[in-house]
């Protein structure tokens, strides 16, 4: 049989006020076209709210007819339940999978399998009696995988939002399934032979712990046979990158200056960097937060936050000014004690001689400090 390609995305999290996730959506379904899929899959948290529907809907809807005739499935999550009722319009070429526990339709020569959001029941209950072929399967579905996914995101205040599924759930019942909820991370996709379980994450960031380009799954298969290959496709879509660098007093400048040169060194267009601050000091939070600052603004070569847009391109092209976040326990009050840098000298000395890691170190400055900001007068 003919092989098939599929293009999977979800939790773009479409509102007005975001922009940029409505040009990343555009993104990927150019990325579709581009890489000749034969059909698109959005599994859940296409919308981020309910009342982002009404205002969203015609430019989706644009879309999915611009890339005609291919099929896009879509698939409900725990932030857009109602979003595909019977009197929604997606286009004429729009596969909508809505009704709980599953629902079932054929696409690309594939059997599809549809399993929307359902608080507080696992794909497992949802998918009791259902009868498939594996080969020739694929299950989409907003849900948690419960083993084999570490240090994933699933987006923000969503610890009440957790439909499980174990592996053996879904592998044999289908050849690939077709995961949302979880925005990003390590370990998102697990392959054992034609057998692929996947996410693809949000195609744009959607909060600031979302680290790393974003971008869409491109998966291969073959009917009767199973999974062939499957890629991660980056997109140029915004995204933020992280860079800490701890303090001690004494050496607030030094730190200053690293977190400026590195922060410098991943400027690029599309990259939200995240320019965090830690550790401890004796100078107040104010003076650092201003020395900071300055030294972002003459690493980034501008004065005062913010960059201009490039000529011809849009605020997602942008290299934008560092975000600046500090995470420093003060002790301004020590700043005139005279003991207090020789003891600062004396355990970071030895804490290097012994071969301390820097958070055993911090934690012993913060307690040493503590208790000098105690005995103070």
């Amino acid at each position: 049989m003919p092989r098939v390609r599929l293009l999977q995305t979800s939790d773009v999290h479409l509102r007005p006020d975001r922009p940029e996730r409505r040009r990343a959506l555009e993104k990927a379904f150019a990325e579709a076209v581009k890489r000749a899929a034969d059909g698109v899959v959005v599994a859940g948290d296409l919308f981020d709210r309910n009342a982002d529907v009404v205002a969203e809907r015609a430019a989706v809807r644009k879309m999915v007819q611009e890339i005609a005739p291919r099929p896009v499935i879509f698939v409900p999550g725990n932030h857009d339940p109602d979003a595909y009722g019977s009197s929604a319009d997606f286009g004429a070429n729009a596969v909508v999978l809505a009704k709980p526990p599953y629902t079932r339709a054929r696409a690309c020569g594939l059997e599809i399998v549809g399993v929307p959001y359902q608080h507080g029941r696992t794909v497992a209950e949802c998918l009791t009696g259902i009868a498939t072929d594996p080969r020739h399967t694929v299950v989409v579905a907003h849900a948690t995988l419960v083993d084999g996914v570490a240090d994933a995101f699933a987006g923000e205040g969503e610890d009440g939002a957790f439909m499980p599924v174990f592996a053996p759930d879904v592998t044999r019942r289908c050849c690939y399934a077709a995961l949302g909820h979880l925005h990003g991370g390590r370990n998102l996709a697990q392959r054992e032979g034609e057998r692929l379980i996947a996410y693809a994450g949000s195609p744009v960031t959607t909060s600031s712990r979302e680290l790393g380009p974003r971008g869409v799954l491109v998966v291969d298969l073959e009917p009767g046979v199973g999974v062939l290959s499957h890629e991660h496709v980056p997109l140029a879509t915004p995204y933020h990158e992280r860079v800490e660098v701890p303090c001690i007093p004494g050496a607030e400048r030094e730190a200053l200056e690293q977190l400026a040169k590195r922060s410098s060194a991943l400027k690029a267009p599309y990259v939200r960097v995240l320019a965090r601050l830690s550790g401890v000091s004796i100078e107040p939070e104010s003076a650092l937060r201003d020395a900071a600052s300055r030294a972002l603004g003459l690493a980034w070569g501008a004065p005062v936050p913010g960059t201009p847009r490039p000529a011809g391109g849009s605020d997602d092209d942008a290299a934008s000014f560092p975000i600046l976040e500090l995470a420093v326990t003060s002790f301004p009050q020590l700043a005139q004690t005279a003991v207090v840098s020789e003891f600062v000298s004396r355990l970071v000395g030895r804490a290097r001689s012994r071969g301390d890691d820097a958070a055993t170190v911090e934690r012993a400055l913060r307690i040493g400090l503590a208790a000098f900001q105690e005995s103070l007068p």
